[in-house]
């Protein structure tokens, strides 16, 4: 990357950092920063633009990962409406879900026979056509099971209805079985739900009620019970991400034990299976700000919890703000290695093998990467549905409130650049940050000791305690060294990592701009819709490996995904 380049992202960075974080700019500063932001966005098209090939080529010269992604795609977009919000309902109106669209596709499009002939024409061998088979199965199961709890949740809370639709004190109740006793005002609370989803929504703001009758009327305990709980509605933690495609803490703790129970015997389900459906389906907006997400959540995060494998992914990165453990295993070129792999006894002195602290470190960031990628992946992809709005409907897309300077871009370049630069920092941050005291044992130590007292080692002795705590103060320096040489989050280095991410995620970005604004692909097949087609190839082309696959996303976007889409409507649609 060139000079001029360097500082064309490093402005792009900066920019975006101070719209998502500085809330006490004036209107004025903030105006320029959002022009110079579209500004620099013209010239990074420029300088980041993908070509793409338009015409088709044989077969099997497209790259087989990409020939199995695009046939498993167009077998599971058949399912993509139903994971959608189009029999919404709810106590509140939302003019984006009532206005939103999607072109339905008959099931039996890909049925048996359509799907032998789609693996015959890509080439594809039988056992993944037996794979995908399987796999829309599972799907179809997975969906039916989703929607029978959330069918008898709102039927038991008497919402599901139209004639009951504006029951607040049912929202209420149903709020509480799923949160606990909340002291919550009926007026303070609505709700909108789906066949797959349910959004509670709060009129509060700034931890309190926006409402000063509701909120004076609770008594001051419940006030306090009440601002704690919208205060860690608003709180950023890793536990959201375990409750993926909401985010929400929708936790099973909290749900009324009773009340599952009385779910499993309507289901003939098991409780498990309805706290994780739930804990996973239930969410929390505040009123004023609901238009925001809906689109955004309903549209466009849930069909990725069943059509992709990225809720196994939002699991492992729920986890990654723990601190590291014995146990840990990082994934090397070498193979598994354990962190407890690390440390050696000497006699009663610990010392690390840096060749293997220097393996596990690179291996470890890479895994790690991989997820954070995978989260940015998925918000490209919500924020694409999103914009289907905004380019659908222009004359409503103000009903539409967005965060983003480019409302009319099917990407967003400034928030999707401070995701990436926040979660860069945060998953790496127990790779960085030693906690040792002469007083208590970190975790780390508490399992190495452990596995070393089963061995037999002297591990009462302080002279071993004490070398094991320098080993691990010298495990995390040799972190920060490779950190500092490889991953510091700066552009200006000629062998950081970092930059290349961004680079990466600009082409990337651009090549699915230009393919969701195309006009001539928007409507070339009344069987697939291109857009939505295009988002679960991306979904599932990016389901194994995240990290090696964020580098090729972009290329086989570019190269690839119009050849196959030409085969597909040449061959199987009849045009």
């Amino acid at each position: 990357m060139n000079f001029f380049g360097h500082n064309l992202l490093t402005e792009v960075i900066q920019l975006s950092q101070f719209l998502a974080n500085d809330s006490s700019t004036s209107d004025a500063q903030k105006q320029r920063r959002q022009l110079r932001l579209l500004e620099l966005q013209q010239e990074i098209v420029r300088k980041f633009a993908h070509p793409i090939r338009r015409e088709a080529y044989p077969v099997d010269a497209i790259p087989i990962a990409v020939r199995q992604a695009f046939v498993k795609a167009v077998a599971l977009v058949t399912r993509y409406h139903e994971l959608g919000g189009g029999a919404w309902k709810g106590t509140l109106f939302s003019p984006t879900l009532s206005k939103y669209r999607f072109d339905t596709i008959a099931d039996g499009l890909i049925s048996e026979a359509t799907l032998a002939r789609l693996c015959q024409i890509f080439h594809i061998c039988a056992e993944y056509e037996e794979h995908i088979a399987t796999l829309v199965q599972t799907v179809d199961c997975q969906i039916a099971q989703q929607k029978q709890i959330i069918q008898a949740v709102l039927t038991d809370a008497n919402l599901i209805a139209d004639s009951n639709a504006q029951k607040s004190h049912a929202v209420v109740d149903l709020f509480h079985k799923l949160f606990g006793e909340i002291p919550m005002p009926v007026e303070a609370i609505g709700c909108i739900y789906t066949q797959t989803q349910i959004f509670f929504c709060i009129d509060y703001q700034d931890s309190q009620l926006c409402n000063p009758d509701c909120w004076n009327r609770l008594e001051i305990p419940q006030q306090v019970k009440l601002q704690e709980f919208l205060e860690s509605l608003d709180r950023s933690t890793f536990e959201k991400f375990r409750h993926f495609p909401t985010f929400s803490l929708c936790d099973s703790a909290q749900m009324n034990p009773k009340w599952i129970e009385h779910l499993a015997v309507l289901t003939g389900l098991t409780r498990f299976q309805i706290t994780q459906a739930l804990s996973c389906s239930v969410s929390i907006l505040a009123t004023q700000n609901a238009e925001k997400y809906l689109i955004h959540d309903i549209w466009g995060h849930n069909w990725q919890s069943m059509l992709t494998q990225f809720k196994s992914d939002y699991a492992i990165l729920a986890n990654c703000n723990e601190p590291l453990h014995g146990g840990k295993t990082a994934y090397t070129c070498d193979g598994p290695l354990t962190c407890r792999e690390l440390f050696q006894i000497k006699g009663e002195q610990v010392i690390v093998n840096q060749d293997l602290a220097c393996l596990f470190f690179h291996g470890e960031v890479r895994q790690r990467l991989g997820l954070v990628f995978t989260h940015v992946i998925a918000e490209i992809m919500a924020d694409v549905t999103e914009f289907k709005f905004v380019r659908d409907f222009p004359e409503f897309s103000k009903q539409l409130p967005c965060s983003s300077v480019f409302k009319n871009v099917p990407t967003k370049l400034d928030l999707e650049l401070s995701d990436l630069y926040f979660l860069f920092l945060q998953v790496l941050q127990p790779l960085l940050e030693v906690k040792l005291s002469a007083f208590e044992e970190s975790v780390l130590e508490s399992d190495m000791l452990g596995d070393w007292g089963k061995l037999g080692y002297p591990v009462q002795s302080l002279e071993l305690r004490s070398s094991l705590k320098r080993a691990i103060a010298h495990l995390f320096q040799i972190f920060l060294q490779e950190y500092n040489t490889t991953y510091l989050p700066t552009i200006t280095s000629e062998i950081g990592v970092f930059a290349k991410i961004i680079s990466n995620l600009l082409y990337l970005q651009n090549v699915v701009n230009e393919l969701c604004t195309d006009p001539t692909l928007k409507t070339s097949s009344p069987h697939f819709p291109f857009q939505e087609l295009l988002l679960v190839f991306i979904g599932n082309y990016c389901s194994n490996n995240s990290y090696a696959e964020f580098w090729e996303v972009d290329d086989a976007i570019a190269n690839d995904f119009l050849p196959c889409w030409h085969y597909l409507t040449k061959n199987l649609t009849g045009q």
